[in-house]
């Protein structure tokens, strides 16, 4: 297959999955020599075994890395560190692109990023929604599950005034304090602890900015 006929099947996909080589017409293990061979001339990036992406250089669209991240490993949800420099949570930006899946806990690097997935029991496999990125769909944890995410990976965190300012969380008002602590009543013992103190930190600020005011 030339590339050319390659590029016109695959162009408009935001991932190139090496199980639909058989749909082409052609031996799948000769494409798969092919597509080695593209790789090392920088027309393909690897971002796992038999899956790929364009290079930009014959990419159509621009890629949703939401999408993306929820099909390397499946099930997962975006969540953690990404999800709230998403929801503006936190002041940094996110350069791994986190997520949450009842698989095993592995990450994937490539020249498109990190991609890395923290494994959670199925019971805590909830509070997530769609969303919508480059016409593609994925799932990203609400902004409470994410940070229950991050106290449930972070159980040794100092759960006190000081502790929860070292995050620098931030727009806090903006969470939803009802579906916060019906989620957080889901995790075990330490991570709910650590919502509860949470829930009183994000209270006692409200107090203090109405005293500014």
């Amino acid at each position: 297959m030339k590339f050319t006929e390659f590029i016109k099947r695959y162009s408009k996909d935001q991932v190139i999955d090496s199980s639909t080589f058989s749909l082409l017409g052609e031996d799948p293990q000769n494409i798969r020599c092919q597509v080695r061979y593209w790789r090392r001339q920088g027309h393909l990036i690897l971002l796992k075994r038999g899956v790929y992406v364009l290079s930009n250089d014959f990419r159509k669209q621009p890629l949703s890395m939401g999408f993306i991240s929820n099909f390397l490993i499946s099930p997962s949800y975006i969540s953690l560190e990404y999800a709230l420099s998403q929801y503006d949570l936190i002041p940094e930006a996110a350069t791994v692109y986190t997520s949450v899946s009842t698989k095993k806990t592995t990450r994937f690097r490539s020249s498109l990023g990190v991609f890395e997935y923290r494994s959670i029991k199925e019971n805590l496999f909830f509070g997530f929604t769609k969303t919508t990125d480059q016409g593609q769909d994925y799932f990203i944890a609400y902004p409470e599950k994410a940070i229950l995410d991050f106290f449930y990976f972070h159980q040794d965190m100092d759960a006190k005034e000081a502790g929860f300012e070292a995050y620098r969380f931030q727009n806090l008002e903006r969470l939803n304090l009802k579906r916060f602590n019906e989620f957080r009543r889901r995790y075990n013992k330490r991570t709910n602890d650590i919502a509860r103190l949470f829930t009183d930190f994000i209270k006692s600020g409200k107090k203090r900015h109405k005293i500014l005011k």
